[in-house]
């Protein structure tokens, strides 16, 4: 098990005995990576702040009766994409029609250790071009897998979709990508593990 996820556990099995600086260590360890998610399912930043905010206090506030895991990570992810489309459903939006016509986009901050990796400007302007020609659904897919490196069921689990449709949906995208990369395939995933690697 990688240290990240022993770290993860402990903090957890803490946090659920009442400890608030292992509580603390986990708002500060993921609220970045919540909002990175949340804001490309919402563009409203204000708003997608209010439901990390709900996600940790919910989560305090249920402390004694939520579950062990080691993927803490995934079930932060899952909690925020449930409150942002259940937050927008009361306020008159229909909840199924939202996770069908979401915002989504990929953005990809270009770092200097890029470019030194023999990665052009260019060709990450190109990948980001590709993947934001992607339907919303296959670009979730994509960041799930390869910037928070969920696994099939974990995804599956985040979107509520079957693992089927998670492993149709990440097929169907890397065919259209491969149909529109100008180049080696392999560089093409090799690069988008650099560039997610480093956003």
């Amino acid at each position: 098990m990688k240290a990240d996820l022993v770290d993860d556990t402990v903090l957890w099995q803490r946090f659920r005995t009442g400890d608030t600086i292992a509580f603390d260590q986990l708002v500060q360890r993921y609220y970045q990576t919540l909002f990175r998610y949340g804001i490309r399912l919402d563009a409203d930043d204000e708003y997608v702040k209010d439901c990390i905010q709900d996600v940790f206090v919910e989560l305090w506030q249920r402390r004694n009766t939520v579950n062990e895991t080691e993927f803490v990570k995934f079930y932060l992810l899952k909690s925020l994409r449930r409150r942002i489309f259940r937050g927008r459903a009361k306020w008159g939006s229909n909840w199924e029609a939202l996770e069908e016509n979401y915002f989504f986009e990929v953005e990809f901050s270009i770092e200097a250790q890029l470019i030194t990796q023999e990665v052009s400007r260019d060709q990450v302007q190109q990948l980001e071009a590709l993947l934001n020609k992607l339907s919303r659904r296959q670009k979730e897919v994509i960041f799930l897998k390869f910037y928070q490196n969920l696994t099939h069921e974990q995804i599956a689990e985040v979107m509520s979709l079957n693992r089927q449709s998670v492993y149709n949906i990440l097929h169907e995208a890397l065919q259209k990508l491969r149909t529109t990369w100008q180049g080696d395939m392999a560089f093409f995933l090799a690069l988008l593990d650099v560039v997610t690697a480093h956003s």
